[in-house]
C-alpha cells in the first residue's frame, strides 16, 4: 500500500475532549480517522487528549520533535498550545495548526477558519505558513509574578470580566457563541457594573490615569465571539491595538458603547481611544481585576504586555481572503 506523505511533516494533535460540551471529542475521532486513512501510515501523526487545565501547555512545550502542532478545541487550547510552543526554541518549534471547536473561536476568524466544526480538515494539506506576533504578558502581585503568552486578545475591566463570566454560564445554561458572550455581558454590565482605576504607559510614554471600563490589547480584530474591537488590526505587524473607553459614564451610556463594538461602531463614542504600541504597561489599585488573556483568566497588580513580531509560524488556509 503506498504512504502518502503529509505536507504537514510529523504532527501532533491535541484535543480538549471537552470542549463545545463534548463536540470536541468527537471531532477528534473524525480527524484520527482522517489522517489515518490520508496517510495510510498512523506512524505520522499521534493524538493525545487533554486530562488537565493547562495538560495542552506541557505537552506542546514537549513537542521539538515535531514539525507541526494542531490544537483542536476552542480558543482556551489554542492558548494553552501557543503557549507552550512558546518554551521552545525558535529553531526548534513547530508550526502551529488550529482545528477550531469552541464557542468563541476568535482566533478561527483571524486565520479566515471558516469551519468551525472540525469537519472540514483537508485545507490544513494546502495550508500556506504565515508568521504571525505573539504577545507575552509579565504580571506581579499577591499571588506571586508570572509570564503568560496570547496570539488573539488580553483585556482588562468590563469585557474581561465578560469572558471571565462565560465559565460558569456555559456550564449552567449550555450557552455558546454570541448567546454565551451577551448574556455574560448583561450580568456585568448589571449589578456588577463599575470602573477600574488604574495608570497606563504606551511605548515608555507618559502614565495615562484612567477610570477604565474596558481596555483590549488586541493581536486579532474580533474577541468574545466576534466583537470587532479593533477593527484595523494586523497579526503581522508587530503592533498591538491598544482600544480603551475610560470615564465615569453609567452604565446606561456603557452599554450601548459595548453592544456597538460587535460591528465595530464604539470608535465614534467619544469615551473610546484606539492606539497602536509595541509594549503597554499597566498599574492598578487592586489585584483582583478581572484580566484574561484568550479567554484564560489572569491575576495580577501590575502587567507588561509586549509584542514579540513573527514569534509563531501559522496554518492558515490558502487564498485568506476570510479572515475579519
Amino acid at each position: 500500500m503506498s504512504t502518502n506523505r503529509s505536507p504537514l511533516g510529523k504532527t501532533l494533535i491535541i484535543v480538549n475532549p471537552t470542549a463545545q460540551s463534548g463536540a470536541a471529542a468527537t471531532a477528534g475521532e473524525q480527524a484520527q480517522r482522517f489522517f489515518s486513512l490520508y496517510l495510510h501510515d498512523p506512524r505520522g501523526f499521534d493524538l493525545v487528549k487533554t486530562e488537565r487545565p493547562r495538560h495542552a501547555t506541557a505537552l506542546a512545550a514537549q513537542a521539538a520533535g515535531y514539525d507541526t502542532v494542531l490544537a483542536l478545541g476552542g480558543d482556551g487550547i489554542i492558548h494553552e498550545t501557543a503557549c507552550g510552543l512558546m518554551q521552545i526554541s525558535p529553531d526548534a518549534r513547530p508550526a502551529l495548526g488550529i482545528i477550531p471547536v469552541g464557542s468563541g473561536n476568535d482566533y478561527a476568524r483571524t486565520l479566515g477558519i471558516t469551519d468551525r466544526t472540525g469537519r472540514d480538515l483537508a485545507w490544513l494539506f494546502e495550508a500556506e505558513r504565515s508568521r504571525m506576533d505573539v504577545g507575552r504578558i509579565d504580571f506581579d502581585g499577591s499571588q506571586g509574578s508570572g509570564s503568560e503568552y496570547f496570539v488573539q486578545t488580553f483585556s482588562m475591566g468590563l469585557d474581561a470580566a465578560v469572558a471571565i463570566g462565560t465559565y460558569g454560564l456555559r456550564r449552567k445554561t449550555g450557552l455558546t457563541g454570541d448567546p454565551l458572550y451577551l448574556a455574560s455581558g448583561f450580568n456585568v454590565f448589571g449589578l456588577n457594573y463599575r470602573t477600574y482605576p488604574m495608570r497606563m504607559s504606551l511605548d515608555g510614554g507618559a502614565w495615562l490615569q484612567l477610570e477604565s471600563l474596558i481596555t483590549a490589547v488586541q493581536i486579532g480584530k474580533t474577541y468574545g465571539s466576534g466583537f470587532l474591537i479593533a477593527p484595523e488590526a494586523d497579526p503581522k505587524d508587530g503592533l498591538f491595538d491598544v482600544c480603551y473607553a475610560h470615564g465615569r459614564v453609567p452604565r446606561a451610556v456603557a452599554l450601548p458603547v459595548f453592544l456597538s463594538a460587535k460591528n465595530g461602531r464604539h470608535l465614534g463614542n467619544r469615551h473610546v481611544r484606539l492606539e497602536r504600541a509595541r509594549e503597554v504597561r499597566l498599574e492598578f489599585e487592586a489585584d483582583d481585576y478581572p484580566m484574561q488573556a484568550d479567554g484564560e483568566q489572569i491575576r495580577g497588580r501590575t502587567a507588561r504586555i509586549t509584542s514579540i513580531p513573527g514569534a509563531l509560524t501559522v496554518l492558515v488556509p490558502r487564498m485568506n481572503e476570510n479572515a475579519i
